[in-house]
């Protein structure tokens, strides 16, 4: 069967955490024997995809508008902070570069139709609302990551694309059960529309640890107990109220000694910073990392967190593959948005995490 892949975010390269789960997705198409031909946001950057014979990929690049002006690289409408967050802070001209990205979708989507079985969206819109527009005739899957449902909850129009998109017979897929509900309340819907379907994991990388990695902690410079976080260093992941739960955690005396490690970057990097400076917390911020490296820190690490929030316009985080991951290796995980229910949580993972004798650090234990 011939795929259309329809996405916003796609691997510009290999190891890029960037769409990785819409990478995922692809590889999992092409080991069932299918043939994917990806439509995909660019950055208007040098892209090397993943390689395999029965794969294309067609970038198509939105550069914001005003960064002509910058003098460098025009940053674009998707990677980068991401484009939720540039469509909040920016006025008409950002909505109207993202309008001019979804013609653009739509017509590339229109033009390779005629070879595709199947189109498959990532993002309700503008993907799925694109997909269904320039192919009506193709039989139509579309999934469902969190930003869209809520970017449909907020819009004008939203209910009314909602409803499109659930009398039109698109197969719909959801990566939460939460998603799936919100959304069939916006489609008017008197039972939930759809389905719910977890993004795959490949093999290799993420097969179960044995314990920590001892080698790789001291490749990696670790020598106290490690909190690992990963996302972009934007509001929506909650990174704040981690450091200030890491602060309460060691105020309790709960562990004599930690350490934060946040792999990815964004806006908030040097907020963070700060506020890890004036809480006294030790934190590493290494950047975007590939994604297979990713892997090795959660390997070397005592535990995951992820403090992911609700934002007040209402969107959130479907179903983060980076906690998939974690738990696919073994590391302990806290998924917890409230600082002293995340306090109380970390404080009991990092003591039962690791074996001092064996990490060459001691925990601090409450008294019997």
């Amino acid at each position: 069967m011939n795929v259309g892949l329809v996405t916003t975010s796609f691997p510009r390269h290999p190891g890029d955490y960037a769409g990785s789960f819409v990478g995922d997705r692809a590889r999992a198409l092409l080991a069932a024997g299918h043939t994917v031909q990806v439509i995909a946001a660019g950055d208007g950057g040098a892209t090397r995809e993943m390689e395999h014979e029965r794969l294309t990929v067609t970038r198509i690049w939105s550069p914001l508008p005003g960064g002509e002006r910058a003098g460098a690289r025009v940053p674009a409408l998707f990677y980068g902070d991401g484009a939720p967050e540039a469509l909040e802070r920016g006025g008409p001209a950002i909505w109207l570069a993202g309008a001019r990205f979804s013609a653009a979708l739509a017509a590339a989507i229109r033009a390779r139709a005629p070879r595709f079985d199947l189109v498959e969206s990532h993002w309700l819109v503008p993907s799925a609302l694109a997909a269904l527009a320039a192919a009506p005739e193709r039989r139509q899957r579309a999934f469902a990551h969190s930003g869209d449902v809520a970017l449909l909850e907020r819009i004008p129009l939203g209910r009314a694309i909602a409803r499109r998109l659930a009398r039109a017979g698109v197969d719909l897929r959801f990566v939460s059960d939460d998603l799936r509900a919100r959304f069939s309340a916006l489609a008017g819907a008197a039972r939930p529309v759809g389905a719910v379907e977890a993004m795959p994991l490949p093999a290799g990388d993420w097969q179960p640890r044995h314990g920590v990695d001892a080698v790789v902690r001291r490749q990696l410079g670790l020598t106290r107990p490690t909190v690992i976080a990963i996302g972009r260093l934007v509001p929506i992941k909650g990174h704040d109220r981690l450091l200030r739960a890491c602060a309460r955690v060691l105020a309790t005396g709960a562990v004599d000694a930690l350490e934060v490690v946040i792999l990815g970057d964004g806006p908030e990097r040097a907020r963070l910073g700060r506020l890890a400076s004036e809480l006294g917390i030790p934190l590493r911020l290494p950047g975007f990392v590939p994604r297979a490296e990713v892997a090795c820190w959660l390997r070397a690490g005592d535990v995951y967190v992820q403090p992911s929030i609700r934002l007040p316009n209402g969107r959130g985080e479907g179903s983060p593959v980076a906690t998939a991951e974690a738990r696919a290796i073994g590391i302990p995980v806290v998924v917890e948005s409230d600082v002293s229910r995340l306090a109380e949580e970390l404080a009991r993972s990092c003591l039962r995490a690791r074996d001092p004798r064996v990490t060459g650090y001691a925990h601090s234990r409450p008294a019997a």
